[in-house]
């Protein structure tokens, strides 16, 4: 299959360091946070556990966030079957000149990134889920409740397993994914993560879903020392190697995202443009908020109306009527799952017709905009079509249906799954495999082979493409570059020969490398 490229290790950065790696809180960089502290519940759910981390407030660092946004790999576009033998081609001669990393004492895996392991608990083991011929990673996602499609990204990741594990297993092992339903609550996910840890044998979780799940996990991830890969969330705290090395983000930043908006705004409207938005009530929603009412490239902006709403609740009608009747220029929508379709149903019900943003975590079509077709198209073509900030192709969208890396996700999701791109949220969960195979297959080519700080060490200095994306790099640097995807372009949902389309609305801006890391 596709031909990713694989990481570039420089050899300094293998070596054993002697600075330790705070577990200590993160505080926000940013501006105002006013309300994180706590637990985040992005799109569902309160995480009414997660005691411990301080993590406040979504600030404003930068970075991009979840959503389905990438893809599958970089060019394979006919084999299937090759796998990626190949994708490593570029990073396997760095890495069989470097040394061999340590399994024990402080080990700086990247740039201001150390692995504190004699920290990690008495009986903990590098090679914890790997020692068989099986390579075991968790996940907790929602599989019921208001988020519960996306439960499917679990289920396209199986298919990409299967479809690795018959084709090119990596080191000979089979991949194997434990997934639990969280409902997208907090506290199921703990329960989970604990339960995976003691009974399942995890080498590492991978792709859990939503800020208040993630943020709840990861002091149990961190102090079982327990890789807490690819949150499928775009909160700023997961770029914090410093403080929280085992743990790492995916999607492109909240915080990158809004102020992509704000730029687009002014360009069309002008200092002083009017906006009213609509936020989820949980550090999800707050990163927007708190973005728009702090950051240096919103401020010109007027919010003359805004409105959280429950996480939990069934509608977001009440709060939209509101919206309706400020008249403003300009609609934000920081909100998920099934509020974003009601929002589209609100707004083209009424007669505003305001220049309209929407998060990209809703970017999937069949999922999200199939039920509101015709209320879309008809925003399109009264000048309000719902935009958004994409990073990846989206499967199902007939622009790209003679791409080579979709039609090859489409080939993996029939053969492995015998659903398509119509049928929702399987196709994120293939690209979102192939991050995790990716850094797989990076780790298990190192001195050592695989095992949990060689993945470390695989994560914090990525350098991948994948042809799913729109363009950019996957990229990071430890604390120089902790923000995996950093690059998106602002498309409008359209409706085109009976079928919903992205059309492009924005020049592609890529910020790779330009993120840095949280600094709270």
């Amino acid at each position: 299959m596709s031909k990713r490229k694989g990481m570039r290790f420089a050899a300094a950065v293998l070596s054993l360091s002697l600075v330790a790696a705070a577990c200590g809180g993160d505080d926000d960089e940013d501006s105002g946070d006013d309300s994180t502290e706590e637990p985040a519940e992005e799109p569902a759910e309160e995480p009414a556990d997660d005691s411990e981390e301080p993590a406040e407030e979504p600030a404003d660092d930068s970075d991009m966030d979840e959503g389905d946004d990438s893809d599958m790999d970089e060019g394979d576009d006919s084999d299937m079957d090759e796998g990626d033998d190949s994708d490593m081609d570029e990073g396997d001669d760095d890495m069989s000149d470097m040394e061999e990393l340590p399994l024990e004492g402080e080990v700086e895996v990247a740039a201001g990134t150390v692995l504190n392991l004699p920290e990690c608990p008495d009986d903990w083991n590098p090679l914890q889920g790997v020692e068989g011929d099986e390579i075991r990673v968790g996940q907790t996602l929602p599989q019921s409740g208001a988020l519960a499609a996306f439960g499917a990204i679990g289920e396209g990741m199986q298919m990409y397993f299967d479809y690795v594990n018959e084709t090119d297993p990596i080191e000979g092992k089979e991949i194997v994914l434990v997934t639990k339903d969280d409902g997208y609550e907090a506290g199921r996910a703990v329960a989970n993560v604990e339960e995976m840890i003691d009974t399942e044998d995890i080498f590492a979780f991978v792709h859990s879903i939503g800020t208040p799940v993630n943020f709840a996990i990861r002091p149990i991830t961190d102090e079982n020392c327990v890789p807490q890969l690819f949150n499928s969330t775009g909160f700023p705290l997961w770029g914090d190697p410093a403080n929280y090395p085992w743990t790492i983000g995916n999607i492109l930043n909240y915080v990158t995202e809004t102020e992509i908006w704000c730029g687009a705004i002014i360009d069309e409207f002008g200092e002083g443009a009017t906006v009213a938005a609509l936020y989820m009530n949980n550090d999800f929603g707050t990163t927007y908020k708190n973005t728009m009412d702090n950051s240096e490239a919103c401020a010109s902006l007027d919010v003359v109306e805004e409105a959280l709403h429950d996480p939990a609740a069934d509608s977001v009608q009440n709060e939209m009527t509101t919206l309706i009747s400020s008249d403003a220029q300009v609609f934000l929508a920081g909100t998920t799952a099934a509020f974003c379709p009601q929002t589209v149903g609100a707004v083209a019900a009424s007669d505003w017709r305001p220049r309209y943003f929407m998060s990209y975590t809703c970017n999937n079509l069949s999922s999200f905009f199939a039920p509101v077709q015709d209320a879309a198209g008809l925003l399109a073509d009264e000048g309000a079509g719902v935009r958004m900030t994409n990073s990846n192709k989206v499967c199902g969208d007939p622009a790209y249906a003679d791409d080579p890396a979709i039609q090859e996700t489409e080939q993996i999701l029939a053969d492995y799954g015998g659903v398509s791109c119509a049928d929702g949220s399987y196709s994120t969960g293939v690209l979102y495999g192939q991050f995790v195979e990716d850094v797989l297959r990076s780790a298990a080519s190192m001195p050592g082979g695989l095992n949990r700080v060689n993945l470390m060490a695989a994560v914090w200095n990525g350098d991948f493409t994948n042809d799913l994306l729109l363009g950019g790099t996957l990229q990071t640097d430890g604390v120089n570059d902790a923000y995996w995807t950093e690059a998106a372009q602002i498309q409008e949902v359209q409706v085109q020969d009976g079928g919903l389309t992205f059309v492009n609305a924005g020049d592609f801006v890529d910020l790779e490398g330009q993120g840095g890391s949280y600094e709270g």
